[in-house]
């Protein structure tokens, strides 16, 4: 039945199209206007924009929808968004906004010009401008060069306020004035360097006013976001490449005085050399929970045992200080099977523990056990705990061996531990277990 009634959608919608079933998916026939007359009326002034070009859509941001529906004036009534091409004209690249009257019916709002061969992205943000409403958008010439371009929109008039070339960018509040501002990501070919510059709103005109350079030695950026740094401090964190396979973060806040200050630089080295971590897939984020934004850096732990890998690397997740200030919030050991671990704190504190990872693809288990001793050869380890990941057909049988108990289960795997018998107490039991373990999306690589 519900298979019938898409269909049926499917097939008004087609036929409303006048011209053809310009939506090409269902997201974005879900953000069509409910009124049948709104959209009859809709689609006829899209028709007349199109003329001889063809419609496309941004190729990248949360915004992809071919036509999209958003209060892009925040009056509390949506607006459609148009995205048009035409090869033959000057200015080959349109956006269209369509807003309704009195009546009900759409009318062109504002129109956006642009050169290039694709819409690469468009957001719609608050950006300070004098205008009704602010739009960004990132025009792309063939396969690489794009330009971002911010516009106020006043009576219907787009009004350019930034223009730049740009490598990455994102759009965050970080002076804390509830507008967003521009930040670019810019390499420097001359120095093989990266920097950081900052867009502000400075009389209705996003304007340059601090730059920052990326660590030396960085070269591709892994990933960056903004979060708070403290409790009314928010801050850029830039997570780079640095060589083949090693990352660092670049933890940049706004000062008075200096501009964009990056609180983790050591200006002996020029970089953010306490930052360091070796394996793609993990980014700062709010590990516990508290709001604030924690940076991973990597410490290595000793292999025990037949071990398949030489060596283990666990996370200590710091919280930096406007002032530089370092401080250990919690500490995870992320495995290569889509799980990870809070580390008790005794575990730290005693100072010895090794680990021992295992694997046979044939019956599909993959354990990671831990033990406390065994890092040379005049220790002996001493195992106290097992958690192993379950792929294969007999797994629910794997699970309910020995003393193992479930820890996460869905249709293709489960994970379990096993407390083994030790003259140690690792400070756990099944309930904190429990809640110690995180099944994850992502698969992280902590091991080598």
């Amino acid at each position: 039945m519900g298979k019938r009634m898409l269909g049926g959608l499917l097939l008004v919608v087609c036929l409303l199209g006048l011209g053809g079933c310009v939506f090409g998916s269902v997201d974005e026939m879900y953000a069509l206007p409910k009124s049948s007359e709104a959209y009859v009326n809709l689609q006829a002034k899209i028709n007349e924009e199109k003329g001889t070009g063809e419609y496309i859509a941004p190729l990248n941001g949360e915004n992809r929808q071919t036509i999209q529906l958003v209060d892009v004036d925040e009056d509390g009534l949506q607006e459609a968004v148009a995205f048009f091409r035409d090869a033959d004209a000057d200015t080959p690249l349109r956006i269209v906004i369509f807003k309704q009257d009195d009546q009900g019916e759409y009318q062109v709002y504002a129109r956006i010009q642009g050169v290039g061969s694709e819409i690469d992205s468009i957001e719609y943000v608050d950006l300070g401008g004098a205008g009704e409403s602010d739009v960004l958008v990132s025009w792309q010439a063939g396969s690489s060069l794009r330009t971002l371009v911010g516009y106020t929109i006043t009576d219907g008039q787009p009004t350019e306020i930034m223009r730049s070339a740009y490598d990455r960018y994102l759009t965050a509040d970080l002076d804390g004035d509830g507008q967003e501002e521009v930040v670019l990501a810019q390499a420097e070919e001359e120095s093989s360097s990266t920097r950081i510059e900052y867009y502000d709103s400075r009389d209705g005109v996003l304007t340059l006013t601090a730059t920052s350079p990326l660590s030396d030695g960085t070269t591709d950026i892994s990933s960056w976001s903004a979060g708070w740094l403290e409790e009314t401090v928010p801050a850029l964190f830039v997570t780079s490449y640095f060589g083949r396979d090693v990352l660092l973060t670049d933890v940049f806040v706004l000062d008075d005085q200096q501009g964009l200050r990056n609180i983790a630089w050591n200006p002996e080295t020029r970089r953010s050399d306490s930052t360091f971590h070796y394996y793609t897939g993990v980014e700062p984020e709010d590990i516990n929970g508290d709001g604030l934004v924690e940076v991973p850096v990597a410490r290595t732990v000793a292999a025990y045992g037949e071990s398949s890998v030489d060596q283990f690397w666990w996370l200590d997740w710091i919280h930096y200080q406007t002032d530089g200030t370092q401080t250990v919030m919690t500490t995870t050991y992320h495995s290569g099977d889509g799980w990870y671990l809070d580390i008790p704190a005794a575990w730290n504190q005693v100072g010895d523990i090794t680990m021992c990872q295992q694997e046979s693809s044939t019956i599909g288990v993959r354990s990671v056990t831990f033990a406390r001793g065994g890092q040379d050869e005049e220790s002996t380890p001493e195992p106290f705990l097992e958690i192993c990941c379950l792929t294969g057909s007999d797994r629910s049988r794997q699970a309910d061996q020995s003393d193992r108990f479930t820890l996460y289960e869905d249709a293709t795997i489960i994970y379990t531990a096993e407390f083994l018998d030790s003259s140690w107490d690792c400070g756990l039991n099944e309930e904190t277990m429990l809640t110690s373990f995180h099944a994850s999306l992502g698969v992280w690589n902590t091991s080598s």
